[in-house]
Formats: C-alpha cells, sequence, structure tokens
C-alpha cells in the first residue's frame, strides 16, 4: 500500500499539518489526559506522511496537541516515521488501519476514513444511495435538519438485508411518504421499514405505498414500539397502518417471529 517501510525524522511541530477530513476530531479531554500522564520516555514518533510539501499528521494529532500545550505553543521537534510517495486515499486508509487497531476508532469515524480511502465499495455505495434520494449521512456532528440520517448500524445492516436496489427503493418511499422528517429516520424506523419491504417487496406498488404512508405520522409509530424496540415491532406498526389505508387491498402477516 505504501510507498516505503518510512524513515525517521526530526520534524518541528510547526511544519506538521493535521485536521484532514479523513481524521476524527482532536478531543480536549484526550489532550489534558495526555499531559496530566506525560512521559516523553514513551513517546512513539508520529506517523507522517510527506505529500505536495507538507507533512501530514496521520496518526498522533492528539499526541502534538498534547505537546503544543505543554510548550505552550512554542515549536519544538519531534520524531516523527516518515512516509513518501503516499496519495491522499492512501493516507486516509492508513490512519483507518492504524487507529483501529487501537480500538479509539469510533464507528462515524471509521465510515469517514473508508470513504475518503476509497477502499470499501459497499460504504461508498451506500453514501451514494443516500445522497441520490436525497438525504445526507451525518457521520459529523448531527444538525437535527431534515433529510439528515444519523444512524449508522441501522443503515449499514439494512444495506446488508435488502441490496443496493432496495436499499435505494426503501429510501425513496421514506423521502417520499415523510419528507425527511427527523423522526422517521431514526435507527428503529429505519430497520422496521427495512424488515417491512423485505417482507412485502413484490406486493408494494411504490406510489401506492408513498400514498398510504404519507397518511400515517411516523411519532406515532415511535410512540407505539417504544425508543429502542426490535425492529419487527416497528415493522408490524407500519403494515398496520398501511392496512388501515379505507380502500384497496391489504397485506397479509408474512413475518417471521
Amino acid at each position: 500500500m505504501f510507498a516505503n517501510p518510512g524513515i525517521i525524522q526530526p520534524i518541528s511541530t510547526a511544519d506538521l499539518h493535521s485536521g484532514l477530513p479523513y481524521q476524527r476530531p482532536v478531543k480536549q479531554r484526550h489532550v489534558n489526559k495526555l499531559v496530566r500522564e506525560w512521559n516523553p520516555t514513551y513517546l512513539t514518533p508520529i506517523e507522517v506522511s510527506y505529500r505536495d510539501g507538507k507533512y501530514n499528521v496521520v496518526n498522533g494529532q492528539h499526541r502534538i496537541a498534547a505537546i503544543r500545550k505543554i510548550t505552550g505553543g512554542k515549536d519544538t521537534v519531534v520524531n516523527c516515521l516518515v512516509y513518501t510517495g503516499m496519495t491522499y486515499e492512501q493516507e486516509a486508509a492508513m490512519y483507518f488501519l492504524l487507529d483501529k487497531t487501537t480500538g479509539r476508532l469510533k464507528l462515524s469515524s471509521a465510515i469517514k476514513a473508508l470513504l475518503e480511502s476509497g477502499t470499501d465499495p459497499a460504504i461508498i455505495d451506500i453514501k451514494q444511495c443516500i445522497e441520490r434520494a436525497g438525504f445526507t449521512w451525518a457521520l459529523d456532528k448531527p444538525t437535527g435538519v431534515t433529510y439528515e440520517i444519523k444512524p449508522i448500524r441501522a443503515v449499514m445492516d439494512t444495506y446488508a438485508q435488502l441490496g443496493a436496489p432496495g436499499f435505494s427503493r426503501m429510501l425513496g418511499l421514506m423521502a417520499g411518504a415523510w419528507h425527511g422528517a427527523q423522526v422517521s429516520l431514526t435507527g428503529g424506523m429505519i430497520s422496521g421499514m427495512a424488515l417491512f419491504i423485505k417482507a412485502h417487496e413484490n406486493e408494494l406498488d411504490d406510489y401506492t405505498t408513498i400514498q398510504r404512508l404519507s397518511a400515517i405520522d411516523p411519532a406515532v409509530i415511535a410512540q407505539l414500539a417504544q425508543v429502542d424496540s426490535p425492529p419487527l415491532r416497528y415493522a408490524r406498526l407500519i403494515r398496520t397502518k398501511y392496512n388501515e389505508w379505507p380502500s384497496g387491498e391489504k397485506l397479509p402477516y408474512r413475518f417471521k417471529n
């Protein structure tokens, strides 16, 4: 993956560049903990990629922040393990692998790193499906606006369950029915919709489904299902509400308990 095994090189903290999109944000509490427990004896080299005339910190931005705090912001020379010839995507892949081995990487940060690296086709396809349906995937701090999908695990599980075409269809139905309302985009609702569509995918007409679901308040489903209840409860309630439409065919019960 990398052009060379890396060379140890002393570099001033003033010349180290971090805060790249694939990196998790610097947590001040983590920096403060490093400062409190600081022992230079155990300071390992900072992993750096030299690209386009810049030393990009791939792994070690919290250590750099701690050093800057300890020294009052003064430039300090630190040992770095410098890689050359890497692309931005390779840096992102390296960041993901290094942080994954330490167990520090949150799922949202891992997904961001994989997207930036371009190494996981499924993750890329999930993001593209989400955006084609008019949604955004809130991998950073959610803002609570409409059409913003916050769940990560539920989205990934749903994509695996329905496949790309079914996942895209589900998003289209949800967008058409509930117009991106936040209450319709919880993990329970997404998982319940996936189960509902999987059970009735050959019986559902998209126009009719949107028409019927749009008459259902997703907040009512969430309230009846109760927060964090199993997806089956959401799926059952979606089917029940769907069948309350005054005319037309009713969906039979096809869920496996």
